[in-house]
Parts: structure tokens; C-alpha cells; sequence
């Protein structure tokens, strides 16, 4: 057998090395790349559990258009991204069939464009559209929950110095007047109707006239599935007669208040009303009104200034 020489020994040797050393550099270069695959896997994998499937329109509609699921693409988009509120397929359904499974139309309450990410406040269903006499209303006598929030469903109750309570307009969404980021103390705005509008009115008047009475919220627990109570407050013959004859009342709301006015129970609500306005001196009655009106006024006034202060 041949004796190496030490020249091709160590050339030998450091061949050996040289394969060594790569190996090792090619393993750990593998390792890497594994873990880097890992994680661009874990995040991709994390970017698509964070994603959910929303609606978006693939074509421009216009305000109080039926919405139909065929007028939808499903996308998924970032959880982080896309609207709390943004329109899922879940949430679709639950408009379109109410708890007894009865089928309701979609409408789009607003204009929307194509590509846009639907939410639930851009529609409605077909029974909830706002009728032609709606309007916002601003109060700031009524006393309110020390928890509410804008958004939050309510009632408007009156109750009565002998304990006796009426529902004066049933499951209102209520809005909070934000001055300068900070909820107002007393103003709220409400969505009325013409009828509910003449209701408010003459239950505020009446509250200021009752010492002891109090117009203020209660807050539905799951608005989402409890339907809205049954008015109770029947106002005074003059306020049902100008119901009856204003042009501007709803003719569908108008003949169910008229039968309701005349159901005999509910006279008896206004029975008792009266009972209790009848005890009150006329100059009392009078009086009462007018502080009642004057700190409205100056509630509204100040509101007023410090929403134009929030603005500058």
C-alpha cells in the first residue's frame, strides 16, 4: 500500500473539511429556510383566521332599492380592517327571516356604490323603512339612565305622582348629543314619527304640569329580540283631534290610534290623567308650563353653545 505523502494528505484533509464545513452551512441554511417557511406559514395562517367573509356590492344602488344576495360578492377581508358592523352572510339572514321564519325584503337605506363593504346601518328590512313624516326630534327634559349610549333602544315613559306609568313611544333607537367628544348630560335626539311627535309634546306639557311626574328611558335588554311594548299614554282630546285632522300623520297610524283611543281601556289611562290635571289651579297649571319651558329653552340654548364650542 501506497504511503500518502503529507502534501495529499493534508490537501485530503482539508477537502474533507471543506465538505464538512459545507454540509454543515447547507444544513443550517435548510433549518432556516424551514423556519422561515413555518412562520410565513403560521402568519398567513394567522391573517386568515383573523379575515371574515363580508358583503360587497357589485353594483351602484340607489336609497330604498330591495337588496337581493345576487347583488353580492363574498370577500374575505381583515378583521381589523373591515367594519364592526360590516355585513356578514349570518347577519343577511337574520334580516331577512325574523324568528317565525316570515321572509323580509332588504333595503338599501342610503346610496351605495359598488365595491363597498355593506354594514347593518346602510340597511333595513322593507317594514322598518322610515315613512314620509319622520323626523328628529331633540329633548332635554326627559331624565335619562345614567348608562345610556347612543344606539341604545328605549322606551319614553311617563309616570304619574300616584304611581301610575305610561308608555309614551316604544323601542326608540336614542342618540346622545356629543359635545366635543363628551355625552351630554340631558339632550337626546329621537326618530318620530308626526303622531309620536304630537304624543311627546303633550306628555312633556302634562309632566310639567303634574308636580311629581316624570317623563324618562327605559332600556330594552335584547332589543334585537324583544319586540316593542304596546303604548299605554293617551293624550287630551284636543292632541287626538289635531292626530285625527293633521295631513302629515301617517293615514295607517292615524286609524290605529283613533281605534286605540277609543278602546275603553286606554280611556281610562286618559281618565286618569285627567284626575289628576283636574286637581291643579289653572294659574298652577300655567305656571308650571312656563318654568317647565323656560329651562328647556335655556338647556337647549346652553347645548347649542357647547356643541359650537366643541367645534372651534
Amino acid at each position: 500500500m501506497a504511503t500518502m505523502n503529507p502534501l495529499e494528505r493534508k490537501a485530503r484533509n482539508s477537502f474533507i473539511k471543506g465538505l464538512v464545513i459545507a454540509g454543515l452551512i447547507g444544513l443550517i441554511g435548510i433549518i432556516v429556510l424551514i423556519v422561515i417557511l413555518m412562520r410565513m406559514r403560521g402568519e398567513e395562517q394567522a391573517r386568515l383566521d383573523a379575515q371574515k367573509d363580508v358583503y360587497v356590492l357589485n353594483t351602484t344602488v340607489q336609497s330604498g332599492t330591495v337588496l337581493t344576495q345576487q347583488m353580492f360578492t363574498t370577500v374575505g377581508a381583515d378583521a381589523n380592517v373591515a367594519p364592526s358592523d360590516a355585513l356578514t352572510a349570518s347577519a343577511f339572514n337574520s334580516l331577512l327571516y325574523d324568528e317565525e321564519g316570515n321572509e323580509h325584503e332588504i333595503v338599501a337605506k342610503i346610496d351605495i356604490n359598488a365595491n363597498t363593504i355593506l354594514t347593518t346601518n346602510m340597511v333595513t328590512t322593507s317594514d322598518n323603512i322610515n315613512t314620509d313624516d319622520v323626523r328628529i326630534e331633540q329633548y332635554n327634559m326627559i331624565t335619562l339612565p345614567a348608562d345610556i349610549e347612543t344606539g341604545d333602544t328605549v322606551d319614553v315613559r311617563l309616570r304619574m305622582p300616584d304611581g301610575t306609568n305610561y308608555i309614551v313611544v316604544s323601542k326608540k333607537k336614542v342618540t346622545v348629543l356629543d359635545q366635543g367628544g363628551i355625552p351630554s348630560l340631558n339632550t337626546i335626539s329621537l326618530e318620530l314619527s308626526e303622531s309620536e311627535i304630537l304624543m311627546m309634546s303633550n306628555a312633556i306639557v302634562e309632566a310639567y304640569i303634574m308636580e311629581g311626574s316624570i317623563l324618562y328611558l327605559t332600556e330594552y335588554v335584547e332589543p334585537g329580540m324583544q319586540s316593542g311594548a304596546i303604548t299605554t299614554y293617551v293624550p287630551n282630546g284636543e292632541v287626538q283631534n289635531l292626530i285625527n285632522n293633521d295631513p302629515n300623520v301617517v293615514a295607517e297610524a292615524k286609524q290605529e290610534l283613533i281605534n286605540r283611543f277609543n278602546n275603553n281601556a286606554y280611556r281610562t289611562n286618559r281618565d286618569n290623567v285627567n284626575n289628576e290635571l283636574n286637581s291643579i289651579e289653572p294659574d298652577d297649571r300655567a305656571d308650571s308650563v312656563a318654568s317647565g319651558t323656560t329651562e328647556e329653552a335655556s338647556n337647549a340654548q346652553d347645548a347649542r353653545q357647547s356643541y359650537l364650542d366643541s367645534m372651534q
